[in-house]
């Protein structure tokens, strides 16, 4: 070989090869030893971004402390089939994946220790198949997944708290979905509380520890089909009060389905209230336990027979066919008017009317300080069987400092019942306290300058959008909020203040 040529080859090869060069690698590439990974930042002492896909999967990789400079990818980093992996800590400057990242079948890897300082992933987030993941701390605060949510088939997965800062699914993606499938102890659905849409479908499915899913409380538009199927140990679904909408928008694709099957302790679905839109069928199968599914959304849909495309069958009396349910729907026991409170005399007073009642037993009227936590005040009876205007008042003394929440259970004598919904009372304010400007575009300031000042705001439905020490800083910042009304709660020490806040 000419010795210019081989002297050119070398060179080129040097500059190119993603083993030695002292950049970034330029092409994919696959650290599939522990060898390699721990050589990685000495062979490429200048790498910080990547611009192409990680791949790491080998069978004696046990950490990825050699990975420490790099802070950035612009492609995708992907983790997968690493038996000895106990710890993410070789991350701990990255901060941002332009596409995918995936875990997979890393099975003594526990929480996600080591990935503080992520703040973005472009695309999706990919946790499966780990066998001894327990929970996801030590993630970042990631607002926004530009693809999908998918954690399934960790067995021993228990909390997935961390990703409490997502507020968005795949929004403007037709491949957005959330999914939390086939986790075998995980027994609740916490932290996602600030997502309000998904730009696909929605699955919750066979997670047989599964009480309860309060953290999915945001949730009001779902771009794909809705299910949720084959939970043993779930018993209601009231964390989807706030759901609209199943419904992509493309009136050419058939539409989305409402799916609710094989969850066996599942006992009533009368939360879908406020459903207004399901664009394709309806289908509520093998559900044993459930006897109640007598919802606006539901009767809606329903109503009139013939109109709609659904299946229900194999559930409890009250909700085993298409008959039963219609029949039930046709006899909802109370139509209420109104349910509103107002702040009088140092009490709460509460009001409400039904214009007709059916076989109503009693209401129980609850109150919470935060919109999530209800306990009851007291029993008041209803009016059994009545085609007549009925007004209700309850004075509660003494309601709590701040924002005070209360609903209705309504309650049949057979037991089957309902809940109304939410009225807000606020106490007087405390004048020491006060707020500039109001209403606002954006920011807030809080005069005063009181040691260990907390603040926090929420939103009409009681969800807490933001929290802040005020301490340090005074300002608070509505910006990104949409219009309306918000409450901020002021708090130091024993003192509690609220004021009620218009962002325009």
């Amino acid at each position: 070989m000419n010795k210019h040529v081989a002297l050119t080859l070398f060179f080129l090869f040097s500059a190119f090869s993603p083993i030695f060069s002292q950049g970034c690698p330029l092409t994919f590439f696959t650290l599939s030893t522990q060898a390699e990974v721990d050589a990685f930042d000495d062979d490429h002492p200048e790498c910080t971004e990547l611009a192409v896909k990680m791949t790491i999967t080998g069978n004696d990789i046990t950490n990825l402390d050699g990975l420490n400079l790099i802070q950035s990818t612009l492609n995708s980093i992907e983790i997968i089939d690493n038996p000895m992996l106990t710890s993410l800590n070789g991350l701990s400057n990255l901060t941002s994946i332009g596409l995918e990242f995936k875990v997979v079948n890393n099975d003594m890897l526990q929480d996600f220790t080591g990935l503080g300082n992520l703040t973005f992933i472009g695309g999706h987030l990919l946790i499966t198949g780990n066998q001894n993941l327990q929970t996801l701390d030590g993630i970042g605060q990631i607002p926004t997944l530009g693809s999908y949510l998918s954690i399934s088939f960790n067995p021993s997965l228990t909390d997935i708290t961390a990703l409490n800062s997502i507020t968005e699914v795949g929004p403007n993606y037709t491949g957005g979905f959330l999914e939390i499938n086939n986790n075998n102890v995980l027994p609740a659905v916490n932290g996602l509380d600030l997502i309000s849409e998904t730009g696909s479908y929605f699955s919750l499915a066979s997670n047989p520890a599964m009480t309860t899913i309060n953290g999915l409380n945001g949730l009001t538009t779902v771009r794909g089909d809705f299910s949720v199927n084959g939970n043993a140990s779930l018993s209601d679904l009231n964390a989807f009060a706030s759901l609209t909408t199943i419904d992509d928008g493309n009136s050419g694709n058939g539409g989305e389905d409402f799916i609710i099957d094989f969850n066996p302790a599942l006992t009533n679905i009368d939360e879908f209230n406020n459903l207004t839109t399901i664009s394709g069928g309806l289908i509520i199968v093998a559900n044993p336990s459930l006897s109640n599914c007598v919802a606006d959304g539901i009767c809606a849909y329903v109503s009139p027979p013939g109109q709609q495309s659904f299946l229900i069958s194999n559930n409890a009396v009250g909700c085993n066919d298409e008959t039963q349910v219609e029949a039930a729907c046709l006899a909802a026991p109370v139509e209420l008017t109104f349910f509103r409170g107002k702040y009088e005399n140092d009490e709460a007073l509460l009001s409400w009317q039904t214009s007709s009642e059916k076989n109503n037993d009693y209401f129980l009227l609850e109150h919470s300080t935060n919109g999530r936590d209800f306990k009851t005040l007291d029993k008041i009876p209803g009016k059994g069987t009545t085609s007549e205007v009925s007004n209700y008042q309850y004075r509660h003394w003494q309601p709590a400092k701040g924002i005070n929440y209360y609903r209705l259970k309504q309650v049949d004598f057979d037991e089957t019942f309902a809940y109304s919904n939410m009225a807000v009372v606020i106490t007087p304010y405390d004048e020491e306290a006060d707020i500039f400007p109001n209403p606002t575009t954006g920011p807030v300031f809080i005069k005063g300058n009181a040691p260990e000042r907390f603040g926090s705001v929420t939103d009409l439905a009681g969800r807490v959008i933001l929290e802040k020490d005020l301490s340090a800083s005074s300002r608070i910042d509505l910006t990104d909020q949409p219009a309306g009304i918000y409450f901020l709660e002021i708090r130091s020490g024993a003192q509690r203040v609220v004021r009620r806040v218009v962002k325009e």
